[in-house]
């Protein structure tokens, strides 16, 4: 539960991140706090002696200049709060690694000699399920017929053989996943995979993206980390 807090924890962060890298930056052209001073100090020593400033004018912009630099103050301090929220969001992120990530895609990462999980969640109750498994090139190298599968998160284990019993080599797999009910209907479903994180690289926002598996995920793709 607390790894799942975690990701929720930096997948906000990220978002609040990626909105501060988007926000237009502010135009060379615009007047900053030192020069509304100049302006103000000129404006007072080349004002008519005779007609000196409104010192209600005088006050207003006082009141202005005062509004600026606050102004000012609250941008810096947001700057630096992001700043670190962003170096504390890169320091989580690294700690996930060597840790397991499910996540949605239709690959499976195989180590060889070890079995490997299959992961859908169906919309329905199926009763049939069947799984064909293909390597790199497409080739079909195994087909399961997993038989009835309840509604919701099912998982299926690959014990990575071929049709032929012969043990396959480590690498990426692509499953496919077929699951019907009584009449023959196809249900939808949504699959997904684990592997071990063994990377994790920034954007220039400082958003996460983890390798698993050799795939590239996004935060927003997995939906829970294990030990």
């Amino acid at each position: 539960m607390a790894i799942q807090s975690t990701i929720a924890q930096i997948q906000s962060a990220a978002s609040a991140a990626q909105q501060s890298t988007a926000a237009p930056k502010n135009n060379t052209a615009d007047l900053g706090e030192s020069d509304f001073l100049t302006l103000l100090t000129t404006q007072l020593q080349y004002q008519d002696p005779t007609q000196p400033m409104d010192s209600t004018a005088f006050v207003a912009q006082l009141a202005q200049f005062s509004a600026l630099e606050q102004m000012t103050n609250v941008n810096t301090t947001l700057t630096k709060m992001l700043t670190a929220q962003s170096t504390a969001l890169q320091t989580t992120s690294a700690d996930f690694i060597g840790h397991t990530a499910v996540f949605n895609t239709d690959q499976v990462s195989l180590q060889q000699g070890q079995p490997a999980t299959i992961t859908a969640d169906l919309s329905a109750a199926a009763a049939n399920v069947n799984i064909t498994i293909q390597d790199q090139n497409g080739n079909t190298v195994r087909t399961l017929a997993e038989g009835p599968a309840a509604a919701g998160v099912d998982t299926f284990t690959w014990d990575g053989n071929d049709d032929n019993g012969n043990s396959l080599a480590s690498g990426p797999y692509t499953v496919q996943i077929a699951a019907t009910d009584s009449n023959g209907n196809a249900i939808s479903l949504t699959q997904s995979g684990s592997a071990q994180i063994t990377a994790v690289s920034y954007d220039s926002s400082g958003t996460p993206t983890f390798i698993a598996g050799g795939t590239s995920v996004s935060l927003s793709e997995i939906s829970q980390i294990d030990e």
